[in-house]
């Protein structure tokens, strides 16, 4: 009986002794798992972190980008618009003030002073009202004109294939006065000191 005993508390002792090691290394295990799948999260949640903070930077760059996008092309409307009324406005001058801008426009640059005016069919008789006081034919005299600048310019009455404007047609060179391209000039002369005023 007393062997059975000292078996017995052997093998107790030894379970006991198994047990508590199983446990030791379960819990070893446990925390080692856990600590893995921490570590395994961590990564995950500051991966998602990362390209979500990459999306938005991204979103964030295209929406500036849009925004200046929209806010150049809101600009160029207005300065479109502007553009698009100083060229309406020229080309319903008529009488002395048509005159008064055919003159100016000429002295801004070098002209014989006997070169023949050609203007498109439809403004034709409204240049000849304004720059001189004979009638209709051929070659006209633009007295008016002539008295401002000391000229001996002449109108014709053939037509020329301009939108709207006039041209002086010398022996040697031509001059355009075509209201498109006097306008265009003026853009590219001040559209960036009108655009510096307008938005400040």
């Amino acid at each position: 009986m007393e062997l059975d005993k000292k078996i017995l508390e052997k093998n107790k002792a030894d379970i006991e002794a198994i047990l508590k090691d199983a446990q030791e290394t379960a819990e070893k295990e446990y925390k080692s798992i856990i600590e893995e799948v921490e570590n395994d999260y961590n990564k995950k949640y500051l991966s998602i972190k990362n390209d979500y903070q990459k999306q938005i930077a991204t979103k964030e760059r295209m929406l500036a980008f849009e925004k200046k996008q929209a806010e150049l092309l809101a600009k160029q409307s207005v300065l479109t618009e502007i553009f698009n009324k100083v060229y309406e406005k020229l080309n319903q001058l008529e009488g002395k003030d048509l005159l008064k801008y055919v003159a100016n426009k000429i002295k801004e640059v070098n002209y014989v002073g006997n070169e023949i005016m050609y203007v498109n069919k439809n403004e034709y008789n409204k240049y000849l009202k304004a720059l001189s006081t004979k009638e209709k034919n051929q070659l006209v005299e633009l007295d008016q004109l002539n008295a401002i600048l000391n000229t001996q310019f002449q109108l014709s009455n053939e037509p020329i294939d301009i939108e709207n404007g006039f041209l002086l047609e010398g022996k040697d060179f031509d001059l355009n006065f075509a209201t498109n391209e006097i306008v265009k000039k003026l853009r590219d002369k001040h559209e960036r000191e009108i655009a510096k005023e307008l938005f400040k």
